[in-house]
């Protein structure tokens, strides 16, 4: 039986426009490309070399409600779901456009499809699951919802696809990119380490109970963050950061979403383009992907690529705006 994983981060970017360096660490703003270069982060580097990794964009709105609804349905008409006013379980009424997990249990009703992460995008819709959904707060423990997935998937051995969706790195706004010493959340550079050592768990757990090599593993982000542009400089000054910090401070994901990279030694902003909350991650792996498939890189993609991609691989009927990446 042929599975899928789909590991879902909150608030990475992918990959970053060129010219940005980060004072305190001589790098790119963190990002899963250029820190693979980088060779901090080996286990995205070993997917990447045996996979597809895919430079996508978010095109339509761009914010964390908006990123996941395309995400899950592979469509910019994906439309705002009831958060805050009503929850409600009638999948119908929140979400008419399908999502990846349900037409996955429609094409496929004898394999088992789960759904672990924010309560939030499992109650809206866009993240339920119809055999198993299990939702926390927003910043619930990214190493206990793993521990809860695979817990899941060892009592549920016939699993054909499973969301695993981490949202804490969301966390690492409004604070410095590099913080010595720093913890989880405290900063964004060892953050990103950090989420590379769970996807690390993953894939040996994967590796270790014999689902590797029939399993594609599918990786995404629903948006990143502004460091080094003129919404990173221009919040962060009305929040009182120093500016010798300036550069090497991350602000949010808040709109603007269209920025510019900003000029340190000049003090103003450039003319190059950054939009850094647009470069979203899209990348696949795993041992069932074919090996025609693997060492790819894509140089453009969109977010609402990401489900029609995945229901190829999974022979999974599902009517999709975006296109297949393969």
């Amino acid at each position: 039986m042929k599975r899928a994983l789909l590991f879902i981060t909150d608030m990475v970017a992918g990959h970053w426009v060129e010219g940005v360096t980060i004072p305190t660490t001589g790098l790119a703003p963190p990002n899963v490309h250029d820190y693979m270069d980088a060779g901090l982060l080996p286990t995205f580097s070993e997917v990447r070399e045996n996979g597809v990794f895919a430079f996508a964009w978010n095109r339509g709105i761009c914010n964390t409600p908006h990123g996941m609804r395309y995400l899950a349905s592979g469509s910019y008409r994906a439309k705002a779901s009831p958060m805050g006013n009503k929850l409600n379980w009638k999948f119908d009424e929140i979400a008419p456009i399908p999502t990846i997990l349900d037409a996955c249990k429609a094409s496929h009703p004898d394999g088992k499809v789960a759904a672990f992460g924010s309560d939030a995008w499992m109650q809206t819709g866009w993240w339920k699951a119809r055999d198993c959904t299990m939702g926390w707060g927003s910043y619930y423990s990214d190493f206990l919802t793993s521990q809860y997935a695979m817990n899941w998937m060892l009592n549920n051995p016939d699993w054909q696809m499973v969301l695993l969706y981490l949202a804490q790195y969301d966390v690492t706004g409004n604070c410095p990119v590099y913080k010595e010493g720093a913890a989880y959340m405290e900063d964004k550079h060892h953050s990103i380490q950090q989420l590379d050592r769970y996807l690390w768990v993953v894939k040996t757990f994967l590796e270790e109970k014999g689902w590797w090599d029939e399993t594609v593993l599918c990786i995404a982000s629903d948006h990143g963050c502004h460091v080094g542009c003129n919404v990173a400089v221009a919040n962060g000054r009305k929040k009182g950061v120093p500016e010798a910090e300036l550069p090497g401070y991350c602000d949010n994901h808040g709109a603007p979403h269209d920025c510019f990279v900003w000029d340190f030694e000049k003090n103003t902003v450039s003319d190059t383009r950054c939009d850094d909350c647009r470069r979203t991650l899209f990348m696949l792996g795993g041992g069932a992907l074919e090996e025609a498939q693997r060492g790819k890189e894509m140089a453009e993609a969109e977010i609402i690529d990401f489900a029609p991609t995945v229901a190829k691989l999974m022979e999974v009927e599902l009517e999709t705006d975006g296109k297949s990446v393969l």
